[in-house]
C-alpha cells in the first residue's frame, strides 16, 4: 500500500530543529564556535541572521554541540519566545544562567556568579532562584530631600553594586566564559526584542559573557524602528552586534538533501513517485530558496494531496501537483492570480507567470508548467491544491453580486482596467517599457501599480530589489478603492507597506517608509 491508498499512514515531517544539521551547517557551526571561544576579551555579541525557516535554531544546536567540547565554556540556551509575557524578559534569561551555574563545577565560582546575578535582579523587582527582592521597598518611604545614609546605601545596593559584582565575575572566571545562546527573539513583540538587547548591552556588557542571538535581521530592524522611530535601526544593531553572520542558502545535493534535511525519514516503499527526489529538489532550489521549513511544508502538502487524489480515484500528475504547491508557498499572490485565471477559463492562464519582472518565477514556471498542461488537467490539479490552501475566492465568487447582470465578468474587468489605466496616466504614472501593465511614478520610486488580467496589484520594492505585492484587488470590484489609492500617494504608500509587512513579514527600504 502507498500514500495514495486509504488506510496507509502518512509519514509527514515534523518541523523540529535538527540536533546535528548537515548541508553545510557543520562548517558554519565550527567557525562560529571558534569565534565565540577565541574572541578576547569575552565581552561581545554574535548575531546569526536568517529569514523565517532558514535553520537558525538548528545552527544554534550545532554551535552548542561544538561549545560542549570545551570545558572552559558554560553554554546556556534561552528561548526568548517562551517568556514573551514576562514583565522583564531579561530576568528569565538571568534565571537560565543562574540555574546553569552548577555546571561550572566550582562551588565558589558558582556562588559568586549567582550572587552577582541576584544583585542585578534587585533592580527589576523580581525573583531569581530562592531570592525575592524589591529595591524600591528599601527607600520608597524616604522624603526626597532626606540625606539619610540608609537611603543612599539602598540606592547603591540596587544600582551600583550589581554592576560591580558582574565585573568581578570576569576575574573569577579566569580563562572560562559564559556563552548565552538566544533563540526565537524575533517572535517576541518589538518592545521585548529591544528590551532584551538593551539589557545585554547595558547590564551584561561585562567581561566573561558572550551572547549569540539567532533572529531575522529585518524583524530586528523593525523592532528598533518601532521603539525609536527617529533612530536608524541598522546603526543601532551595528553598535550592539560585533560579529554578524547571515545564514547562507543551504548547500544541497539532489541525492542527499532529503536525508540530510530529515534524518531518519523513511516513507514506505512505493509510497512516493519514483521521480520524487528530483521533483522535490527542483521545487526546493527553483522555488523555495532551499528554505528548510518551506521544503518540509512542501513535502507534507505533497503527501496529503497524493492521498486525497488516491482516495478520490483521481489520475495524478506528480510534477504538476508539486509545481503548484511550490507556487503556493513561494508566490501566494501569483498562485491566486493563476487560480482566478483558470476558473475564469482564460485562454492562457499561465501567461501571468512569465513576467520579466520576476525571472525566478519565470524560470520556475518553465520547469514545472512547460509544455503547458491542458485546461482540464490544470483545473483538476488546481482543485486538489485548493484543498490544502483554499484561494480567497474563485472567479465565480469574485464576480459576486453582479453574477446575475447581463454584463460579463470579462467585460467588467476590461472596463475597470481601462478606468484604472486612465486614472494612472492622469496622475502622472507612466507604463513600463519592459512589461505591459506595470505603471511607475517618479514620486514613488519604491512603489508601483500593476494591472493583471483579473486583479490590480499595488506593489513595493524590497531591499533586495524584488517587487512584492502589498494590496491586491479584483478588477470586478476594485474600481472605487483603487481610484482612491491612486489619488492619494501617502495613503497608497501606507496601505502597500502595511500589506507587505502583514503578508510577508519583510522590511522595506527606509526611503519606502517615508
Amino acid at each position: 500500500m502507498g500514500v495514495g491508498v486509504a488506510g496507509e499512514l502518512l509519514p509527514v515531517v515534523a518541523d523540529t530543529p535538527s540536533e546535528r544539521p548537515a548541508m553545510g551547517f557543520e562548517a558554519y557551526a565550527e567557525a562560529i564556535a571558534a569565534a565565540v571561544r577565541g574572541g578576547s576579551p569575552p565581552q561581545f555579541t554574535v548575531g546569526i541572521y536568517g529569514s523565517w525557516g532558514s535553520g537558525k535554531s538548528s545552527l544554534l544546536n550545532a554551535i552548542r554541540a561544538e561549545l560542549a567540547k570545551d570545558p572552559g565554556v558554560l553554554t546556556v540556551m534561552f528561548d526568548a519566545w517562551r517568556y514573551e509575557r514576562a514583565d522583564h524578559i531579561v530576568v528569565p534569561m538571568l534565571n537560565a544562567i543562574y540555574n546553569a551555574t552548577p555546571e561550572l563545577s566550582d562551588t565558589k565560582l558558582t556562588e559568586k556568579v549567582r550572587s552577582a546575578l541576584t544583585s542585578v535582579v534587585r533592580s527589576v523587582t523580581i525573583s531569581i532562584g530562592p531570592v525575592k527582592l524589591d529595591p524600591g521597598a528599601a527607600f520608597a518611604a524616604a522624603p526626597a530631600d532626606t540625606p539619610d545614609k540608609r537611603y543612599t546605601d539602598a540606592l547603591d545596593s540596587a544600582y551600583v553594586r550589581p554592576y560591580q559584582d558582574l565585573k568581578a565575575i570576569a576575574e573569577a572566571l579566569g580563562n572560562r566564559r559564559i556563552v548565552v545562546l538566544v533563540d526565537d527573539l524575533d517572535r517576541c513583540s518589538p518592545d521585548k526584542v529591544v528590551s532584551l538587547l538593551e539589557a545585554i548591552n547595558l547590564v551584561l556588557d561585562v567581561p566573561g559573557f558572550v551572547f549569540v542571538l539567532a533572529l531575522d535581521y529585518d524583524v530586528l530592524v523593525r523592532a528598533v524602528t518601532a521603539k525609536y522611530p527617529h533612530a536608524s535601526g541598522h546603526v543601532f544593531i551595528e553598535k550592539m552586534v560585533q560579529v554578524p553572520f547571515r545564514v547562507p542558502r543551504l548547500d544541497i545535493q539532489e541525492d542527499l538533501f532529503l536525508h540530510d534535511l530529515v534524518p531518519g525519514w523513511a516513507p514506505p516503499e512505493g509510497s512516493l513517485p519514483d521521480e520524487f527526489s528530483r521533483i522535490a529538489f527542483d521545487v526546493a532550489t527553483l522555488g523555495l530558496a532551499a528554505n528548510p521549513r518551506q521544503v518540509k511544508r512542501f513535502i507534507n502538502s505533497f503527501l496529503l494531496l497524493l492521498r486525497i487524489a488516491g482516495t478520490r480515484g483521481i489520475t495524478t500528475y506528480p510534477r504538476l501537483i508539486a509545481g503548484l504547491v511550490g507556487l503556493q508557498l513561494r508566490w501566494p499572490a501569483e498562485y491566486q492570480d493563476l487560480t482566478d485565471a483558470v476558473y475564469a477559463e482564460d485562454s492562457d492562464p499561465l501567461a501571468s507567470l512569465q513576467s520579466g519582472d520576476h525571472p525566478d518565477l519565470a524560470k520556475y514556471a518553465k520547469a514545472f508548467f512547460s509544455p503547458a498542461p491542458q485546461a482540464e488537467e490544470l483545473r483538476a490539479v488546481m482543485h486538489l491544491t485548493e484543498v490544502v490552501a483554499q484561494p480567497e475566492s474563485s472567479a465565480d465568487r469574485e464576480f459576486g453580486s453582479r453574477a446575475s447582470d447581463s454584463v460579463s465578468a470579462d467585460q467588467v474587468r476590461a472596463e475597470t482596467a481601462e478606468a484604472i489605466r486612465s486614472a494612472l496616466l492622469q496622475k502622472g504614472f507612466t507604463e513600463s517599457s519592459r512589461a505591459a501593465g506595470i505603471y511607475n511614478h517618479e514620486a514613488l520610486p519604491y512603489h508601483r501599480v500593476r494591472i493583471g488580467k483579473t486583479v490590480v496589484r499595488f506593489e513595493a520594492k524590497e531591499t533586495s530589489g524584488r517587487w512584492v505585492m502589498g494590496v491586491s484587488m479584483y478588477l470586478t470590484r476594485a474600481l472605487p478603492e483603487a481610484l482612491q489609492l491612486i489619488d492619494d500617494f501617502p495613503v497608497m504608500r501606507q496601505r502597500i507597506n502595511a500589506g507587505v509587512m502583514t503578508s510577508y513579514g519583510r522590511t522595506l527600504p527606509e526611503a519606502a517608509l517615508r
